[in-house]
């Protein structure tokens, strides 16, 4: 099932709640850049009050926002009220329900913390974008078109392993992207067109490889029109900037 146009999008978080002491100046321009609302509470004694106050005020929902803090008791609140949580590791942190514990909040991206959010919703998070394409997880309503594209005959006799029956193949698919993402820092992504919002192929880096190992797979009607380069020279940027790594690998 291909994507209507609409319905793809860089950034799914609306809005992020900084309960933490740390400046983090670069990440407030970034979320600022891309429009996304920065809110720094006020708490006082009555914290779910005046987090709901804050939400009443900016006219935003729970649901749309994330919360950086290093209090465990502001934590359990804002989860509890429907908000994805990342605690920071400023001495002891217990960690309530699907709270994800960072380390350094000065040091991480917008990329990271709308990915983060869409895991805890269950949204498939744009991971990056080029002129062309939007590189994002896949979900199940996408596995049926991208086994039509490991599938084609000339796609196919380039891809490493062979494909089973298509049951086992779509189910291997559907598991894929229900549990890859939440597992690993990187996987591999579907590269979808934004002219048409339809999935034209997959790019990534193989979960759990170090030094990274990239590949790639185009759907043949789109071939000899430059997406692969153009969707691989993203990638190499995002391992630098994103993923720290100095070191690409691809196996031909």
């Amino acid at each position: 099932m291909s994507m209507e146009k609409s319905k793809i999008t860089r950034y799914q978080l609306k809005a992020v709640i900084f309960d933490i002491l740390v400046e983090c100046k670069e990440l407030k321009k970034e979320l600022a850049d891309v429009g996304i609302l920065i809110l720094v509470p006020f708490f006082g004694l009555q914290v779910e009050h005046a987090l709901k106050e804050m939400l009443a005020d900016t006219k935003l929902l729970a649901e749309d926002c994330l919360m950086l803090t290093n209090n465990e008791q502001h934590a359990k609140i804002a989860a509890e009220l429907g908000m994805a949580v990342i605690g920071c590791m400023e001495g002891h942190f217990e960690v309530p329900k699907q709270v994800t514990l960072l380390e350094s909040p000065s040091e991480t991206s917008v990329g990271y913390l709308n990915q983060v959010y869409c895991h805890v919703k269950k949204l498939p998070a744009t991971i990056a974008e080029t002129s062309r394409c939007f590189i994002r997880e896949i979900t199940g309503d996408d596995v049926e078109e991208l086994y039509k594209i490991l599938t084609d005959e000339e796609v196919a006799k380039y891809l490493p392993a062979k494909c089973g029956s298509r049951e086992e193949e779509l189910e291997k698919l559907v598991s894929y992207a229900a549990y890859a993402y939440s597992f690993f820092e990187y996987a591999y992504w579907g590269v979808f067109s934004k002219e048409t919002g339809e999935l034209i192929g997959r790019a990534g880096f193989k979960e759990g490889s170090y030094p990274l190992e990239a590949g790639y797979v185009i759907r043949r009607t789109d071939w000899g029109k430059g997406f692969a380069t153009e969707v691989v020279s993203e990638l190499v940027r995002y391992a630098k900037e994103e993923l720290d790594s100095s070191e690409i690998y691809a196996v031909i």
